[in-house]
């Protein structure tokens, strides 16, 4: 239904990033089985309820919980980490169906810029609308999306701009496993420019270490087959100290982490029959985290 639509921003004319689009669909469905902000209201937005039942059965399996449980708390640490706001400015970057902005204006008086690829942002304020007048929200802040290509700098500093005078927090969550190191630089730099002349921070859920092949034969042929195609692995860190040392070279440094926000998992209830104690479950986090950068 809807078909392109984006996790990632689009980096260059000769790479098909539309080709992501069900990865999009598919996270927000996940997303849906949690009690993550609007997810489900959107996912009803999208789907009829034969659908979208169907789409929920097929992800009671066991992988399928894995990915479910790894999404929300991929969502949830970059909440743990901008609670409370440290700034009146955020901007979110390659968003796809998270509406964290929908949610934060309705609680603080903040200005919130989601963006995304054009034709995804353009159905997304169409989501977004229909949200707020079915729930009749009335917010704090202001909420503004737009269409960004984040690795173009001039694009970015264009959307920085309609901020108004402060720092910035810039979040971003399932981009930099995506693009290469010459992409990942010019990312840093982007953001580099932006919180050296502002001050503020950056949020990234997406400090990736590499699985071993044996991981990858553990996932179904499905995810397998998107992996290999967008070589994810190829391009996620050898190491969180090779991570540190990347973003180190980029001219940031680490202010802080999170690893598991376990108290916020809603997931965790498909699994409360099965008494699986909590260090157990935190011992599934182990190969990524969740770092708020800063200039050096």
């Amino acid at each position: 239904m809807l078909a392109s639509l984006c996790e990632i921003c689009s980096m260059s004319s000769d790479r098909d990033f539309n080709s992501i689009s069900p990865s999009a669909k598919g996270l927000l469905v996940t997303k849906a089985l949690t009690t993550i902000p609007f997810a489900y209201e959107a996912a009803t937005l999208i789907w009829d309820a034969d659908n979208l039942n169907k789409m929920f059965s097929e992800k009671a399996n066991r992988e399928s919980f894995i990915w479910l449980i790894h999404f929300e708390n991929r969502y949830r640490t970059i909440d743990t980490l901008l609670s409370p706001p440290e700034t009146k400015n955020i901007l979110e970057i390659a968003s796809g169906f998270s509406f964290r902005g929908v949610q934060l204006c309705t609680e603080e008086d903040l200005v919130y810029i989601d963006t995304d690829l054009p034709e995804s942002m353009a159905i997304k304020q169409l989501l977004v609308k229909q949200i707020k007048d079915r729930n009749a929200i009335q917010t704090k802040g202001t909420l503004l999306m737009e269409p960004l290509n984040a690795l173009d700098e001039n694009e970015f500093n264009r959307v920085i701009d309609l901020f108004p005078p402060g720092p910035v927090t810039i979040v971003n969550e399932g981009l930099l496993m995506y693009l290469d190191e010459p992409e990942k630089r010019q990312l840093c730099r982007n953001i580099h420019n932006v919180l050296s002349q502002r001050g503020g921070s950056w949020i990234t859920a997406d400090i990736y270490l590499k699985k071993s092949e044996e991981q990858i034969d553990r996932t179904s042929e499905k995810a397998r087959e998107f992996l290999a195609f967008h070589k994810v692995e190829e391009k996620k860190f050898d190491s969180f100290e090779a991570a540190a040392a990347f973003f180190s070279e980029c001219g940031f440094s680490i202010a802080q982490k999170e690893v598991v926000a376990y108290e916020r998992l809603s997931a965790l209830r498909f699994i409360q029959d099965r008494n699986i104690p909590e260090e157990v479950i935190k011992g599934w986090f182990k190969r990524r985290e969740t770092w708020k950068l800063v200039c050096a």
